[in-house]
């Protein structure tokens, strides 16, 4: 096998989420541009009935109309991972990096990738529901490409979970990041309507599922909104045993208010310090904590 394409199947088996979504991003951007270069040279004019320059956008772009839709069902799908620029492609995936990777170390991968998913088809059905309700909108030729509405999600749903955790805006102002996310959720609000071509509704669908989905899948409530989060545990009616033996309700009880004294700890020493600050052993008994949510 040749090394660079080994170096690319570890670095994808092995990698987080992140970057595994990341990768799956790059690609697509590729044979995005290989059809569009196939395209420019009308080598794939004889294939198919598919008219010249339209390969790409026919395989990734979602259209906005009903009809559309049903015609190029897939695209539902395929429009997550899809960009047609590379400037494009870069600002979202230097976004994605930096909240999915976040996200990733406090709720694990599954549920980053199953936020990534779950928020990316909220936002784009929040979109063609925006064209089919709002008479400005209904005359536009409109596709959807990009990963923004799962982005979105992604970063709301950090934002809100974790209010107090600070990001270097420019790599030098200190800012809390529920800031940023409500400036960026205020600048799409501000632009719906316009004809800027951006897909604004799929912004905000996707942060708003991302805003709902602390609550409503992972049973994450807030404490003091805006202020700070408390996790709400599913209750179990399994016997939890400690050295063989069950524990008694009183056992039960005790360890129960340890491990939550320790999570409370462990969380006031992240709005406080950042995620960075806890040693090895804080962060494996967040990340287990997290997992039994």
């Amino acid at each position: 096998m040749n090394p660079f394409i080994a170096q690319i199947k570890h670095l994808y088996q092995n990698g987080s989420m992140t970057v595994r979504l990341v990768m799956v991003n790059v690609g697509i951007f590729v044979i995005i541009q290989l059809f569009n270069a196939l395209e420019r040279l009308q080598i794939l004019d004889h294939i198919s009935a598919i008219s010249a320059q339209n390969w790409s956008h026919f395989f990734f772009a979602l259209p906005v109309d009903p009809v559309g839709i049903l015609w190029k069902p897939w695209t539902i799908l395929s429009s997550l991972f899809a960009h047609f620029g590379l400037m494009h492609l870069f600002s979202n995936l230097l976004f994605l990096f930096f909240a999915g990777n976040t996200y990733e170390r406090f709720y694990g991968p599954k549920r980053l990738f199953h936020l990534y998913i779950l928020g990316g088809l909220a936002g784009n059905f929040t979109e063609i529901l925006a064209h089919l309700i709002f008479p400005s909108l209904q005359n536009e030729s409109f596709s959807i490409v990009g990963a923004s509405g799962a982005i979105m999600a992604i970063f709301s749903a950090l934002a809100f979970a974790q209010p107090q955790l600070q990001v270097q805006l420019f790599g030098v102002f200190p800012l809390k990041i529920i800031f940023l996310a409500l400036f960026f959720f205020l600048k799409d609000l501000s632009s719906i309507g316009s004809a800027d071509q951006i897909a604004h509704f799929a912004h905000l669908g996707g942060a708003l599922f991302g805003f709902f989905s602390i609550q409503q899948f992972w049973h994450i409530r807030m404490a003091q909104p805006w202020l700070g989060l408390s996790f709400q545990t599913k209750a179990t009616h399994l016997k939890v045993k400690k050295g063989g033996r069950p524990l008694t309700d009183e056992q039960f009880r005790a360890q129960k208010q340890e491990k939550q004294a320790k999570l409370d700890q462990i969380l006031d020493k992240i709005s406080k310090k950042g995620y960075d600050a806890l040693s090895k052993e804080e962060k494996d008994f967040l990340f287990q904590q997290s997992k039994d949510v």
